[in-house]
């Protein structure tokens, strides 16, 4: 079946058109993902802060539990040894925690370069088709 020129133009435009809605689609995911990345940065900043803070418990409370141990009577003595214990135990279950989530956000990083990757990918084949329907409408 053949065209008219005029029709084949008419395609070429039409299909020009969707390409275009296609690039704002992909300039919307990229901006989507940008934006993504950055609450990425801001999550594995504040992970990092959490980290170091209660990184910072450990020499604190064997400081007291050294202090009140001197001339603490026995009870007084296991009694603080627990709730350092306790203490301690929860810091290292929270510190175990945050790492997982810290190996999240990186995971999820990857995955938003995932996305860059395959918008570049539509990019090239826009631009492929983008070639044709010049040649068409040449």
């Amino acid at each position: 079946m053949f065209k008219s020129k005029s029709s084949v133009r008419e395609i070429g435009n039409n299909i020009d058109k969707v390409l275009v809605e296609i690039k704002d689609i992909q300039s919307d995911i990229d901006r989507s993902s940008d934006k993504i990345d950055n609450e990425l940065n801001s999550c594995s900043r504040e992970l990092i802060n959490a980290q170091t803070t209660l990184g910072e418990i450990q020499p604190l409370i064997d400081s007291l539990v050294a202090q009140v141990g001197k001339d603490a009577p026995d009870h007084i003595k296991v009694l603080v040894g627990t709730i350092s214990d306790g203490i301690t135990g929860k810091v290292r279950n929270t510190l175990n925690n945050l790492a997982e989530v810290q190996k999240n956000v990186k995971d999820v990083d990857k995955l938003t370069d995932e996305i860059d990757t395959l918008t570049d990918r539509i990019n090239n084949k826009v631009k492929e088709i983008d070639d044709i329907t010049d040649k068409v409408q040449g």
